[in-house]
């Protein structure tokens, strides 16, 4: 797509940050180890996920200059694997004398309770999607939010991943992360960057990744870091070899 889109906040939390500052600082907090999401009810918060707590927390910190986004905005979750610790301990659930499931981990094994979560927290009855690509899952939800953007003002689009657990596994290994951006049609006051020209094609891979370079959600970080940094030119956003994207970044001072 060709249409520019605006970057108007962030978000960013793994075990060890607790934003994105922290984590392009490199400064961990050993003490950061289950994201807050306070936006949840406290009844809603114990029922929810891992993952459902971390895109929260998130979604949370990337519309802090307009508390109002969340309970308006598209919401779009992309995550390659989604509730995939839910739906595993699940699957063990059915190999046991009662066979049955619990009912919470039942409903938050599907691949769209994140963002279920966060709408009924912000009592958001507006659009909300999940998609999961794979490789490509961070540039096939950026362009979901980018078709929304045509009729919408605003999207809140979170990207997030677990490690997969036992007996699947991912090589090499990455922790859990979470990212947020609030994409505008238009620059506003908090506008940090613009995008353009999503597109297939290459680019180099951002060395500051280290072990998020082999998070489903790489592509993600790349972007996060590229706004925070005030950068220009094309970000990777991962994809198998011969068929990865890219978007074009460009700051803007409002």
């Amino acid at each position: 797509m060709s249409a520019a889109v605006h970057v108007s906040g962030v978000g960013f939390w793994s075990p060890g940050f607790r934003d994105a500052a922290a984590w392009l600082a490199g400064a961990r907090d050993p003490s950061v180890a289950i994201a807050p999401a306070e936006i949840l009810p406290p009844m809603l918060r114990r029922r929810a996920s891992a993952l459902a707590r971390m895109a929260a927390e998130v979604a949370v910190q990337a519309t802090r200059e307009e508390a109002a986004g969340l309970s308006r905005a598209p919401l779009v979750l992309g995550s390659a694997y989604g509730e995939i610790g839910a739906a595993v301990e699940m699957m063990r659930e059915f190999q046991t004398d009662g066979g049955m499931p619990s009912p919470t981990r039942f409903h938050n094994s599907v691949h769209n309770a994140a963002v279920g979560y966060l709408s009924i927290a912000t009592g958001n009855r507006g659009f909300a999607t999940a998609v999961a690509a794979g490789a490509r899952t961070t540039a096939m939800a950026l362009l979901e939010a980018m078709a929304l953007l045509e009729a919408r003002r605003e999207v809140v689009l979170v990207l997030a991943d677990e490690p997969i657990p036992p007996p699947f596994a991912s090589d090499p290994p990455y922790p859990a992360a979470a990212v947020a951006f609030r994409l505008t049609a238009s620059p506003v006051c908090s506008t940090r960057s613009r995008l353009t020209g999503l597109r297939p094609g290459r680019a180099d891979a951002d060395p500051f990744l280290g072990v998020m370079a082999a998070h489903p959600c790489a592509g993600a970080c790349a972007l996060l870091g590229a706004v925070a940094r005030g950068d220009a030119g094309s970000v990777s956003l991962g994809g198998p070899v011969g068929s990865a994207w890219i978007v074009d970044v460009a700051p803007v001072s409002t």
